[in-house]
């Protein structure tokens, strides 16, 4: 059983990934650490930081996913190289523009890539690119809330309950914080 956390930098999906984990008794796999560890990229690039940017080998990370046994929670931004037909639920971190923007300074990303990543957030490209491949099984789940509750609503999602997914575009307060951080 394949359980994917996905979700934009600084949603929270490491931090899930090992609740989960301890609570079904699951591996985890980090797709940003073992894509280094283990060499499956094709080249580093530089990203809007400057920071390495692992250009992955998707044929060789599905090869390596493919071999893997029994329960695990894989994490990562990109998660669509895991064949629909292993994959259990999968899990959309959402979380308030603020809270990722504050999230991502604390973890030293430079504005550039601040902005791209609460822009996809706000737009939804990673929600819908996960929904094209995966549709009914992709649920949201906010991680602006305390672990617990976020917790709770995963393990609802995997028990198959339909969480809504929010639309940041509503909340005007948010979408004024990002404009005045990122415009």
């Amino acid at each position: 059983m394949f359980i994917l956390i996905s979700g934009v930098p600084g949603s929270g999906k490491s931090t899930l990934s090992r609740e989960l984990a301890k609570r079904l008794n699951c591996r985890t796999l980090d797709v940003t650490k073992i894509v280094k560890e283990k060499k499956l990229y094709i080249e580093v690039d530089r990203d809007e930081c400057g920071k390495p940017l692992y250009v992955v080998d998707m044929d060789k990370l599905e090869e390596h996913v493919r071999s893997l046994k029994g329960c695990w929670i894989i994490e990562g931004v990109v998660v669509d190289f895991v064949p629909p037909e292993k994959v259990k639920k999968v899990i959309y971190l959402q979380a308030r523009p603020t809270v990722l923007i504050r999230r991502m300074e604390e973890k030293g990303y430079c504005k550039e890539k601040i902005c791209s990543n609460v822009e996809a957030e706000i737009i939804g490209s990673y929600l819908q690119m996960l929904r094209g491949y995966y549709g009914d099984k992709v649920v949201c789940v906010r991680s602006d809330v305390y672990l617990e509750e976020e917790v709770r609503q995963s393990l609802k999602a995997i028990e198959c309950e339909r969480l809504p997914c929010f639309e940041w575009t509503s909340d005007l307060d948010e979408m004024r914080a990002y404009a005045s951080y990122c415009l």
